[in-house]
């Protein structure tokens, strides 16, 4: 069946895609979903010596701070005869970031790095959607969110005290402040309220916001949950809100996780392909399939 293409129809912009000077790692900043997809082809340009003999790659992102963390689907990523995927959900938004891909042959050893840098978009001030809760295990229930109001963090503090006969002073032994505590409150529309119910009962999770906020990101299980409460009068409502608290948690392990991307997922691919061979002639590779045709 031919194509039939209207030329007063809006024309597809592509995704941009940055490329690494070696050429060997590429970079799509998936503004849908605040991600990054990453792509290595170390028989791009010219190609690694042994190319055929890699088998994964350990893919980082070094953030403005200067901290270098492992990507979570990269601590290491397979690339088969040098080509894989990796998926970033977790990178600070509106900054810019320096991703470093190093490849691993079969017998261990490594070979040299490629680095590219990004910056993932935070929403717009004055946009009303101003949070990202992202499911870490599920990215596909990950949501934009609007808060309600600024809420304050708390602290708390980790002192104990002791009376000292004849003094009076007490004896304190103290540590670490605990880490910013936040009580919040969402709006989502209707439409939108199954999936954050859905999402705040999914596990560990990363919340996000821009930069202007000055709130770090933080990872996440929720406790207790208010919601979703309408808005509106007897009901009738444009929103529902959602209240829970946002305790911050150490960013948990990233050693052998699998490529998670959002919206995508062998239970997906069953679901739009009945056949292998339908699935052949839709990804021209298997960096193409993993990645849903994004590398």
């Amino acid at each position: 069946m031919p194509m039939i293409v209207n030329p007063q129809a809006p024309q597809v912009t592509p995704p941009a895609r940055v490329t690494s000077p070696d050429q060997w790692l590429a970079a799509i900043v998936d503004k849908a979903w605040a991600g990054v997809v990453l792509s290595v082809n170390y028989t791009a340009g010219a190609p690694l010596a042994n190319a055929v003999n890699v088998r994964k790659v350990r893919l980082t992102r070094t953030n403005p701070s200067g901290e270098l963390v492992q990507v979570r689907s990269g601590d290491p990523a397979w690339a088969i005869e040098g080509v894989g995927a990796g998926y970033d959900h977790e990178a600070p938004l509106g900054v810019p970031v320096i991703y470093t891909a190093t490849p691993i042959y079969a017998d261990g050893s490594t070979g040299p790095s490629s680095s590219l840098s990004v910056t993932v978009p935070a929403p717009q001030q004055g946009e009303n959607r101003d949070l990202w809760i992202k499911s870490i295990d599920n990215p596909g229930l990950s949501l934009r969110c609007m808060i309600i109001g600024r809420p304050a963090p708390s602290s708390a503090g980790r002192q104990d005290t002791t009376d000292i006969a004849g003094s009076p002073y007490p004896a304190l032994a103290y540590d670490t402040h605990g880490a910013e505590v936040y009580q919040v409150t969402v709006d989502v529309p209707p439409e939108r309220v199954d999936q954050l119910r859905a999402l705040l009962r999914s596990g560990l999770l990363l919340s996000q916001v821009r930069p202007g906020y000055l709130w770090p990101d933080a990872f996440f299980v929720p406790g207790d949950i208010t919601g979703p409460t309408p808005t509106g009068h007897l009901g009738t409502s444009s929103g529902y809100q959602f209240s829970f608290t946002i305790q911050p948690l150490e960013r948990p392990a990233t050693t052998d996780q699998p490529l998670r991307i959002p919206g995508w997922s062998w239970d997906e691919l069953a679901r739009r392909f009945g056949t292998w061979d339908a699935v052949a002639a839709s990804y021209s590779s298997w960096a193409s399939l993993s990645t849903n045709g994004i590398t």
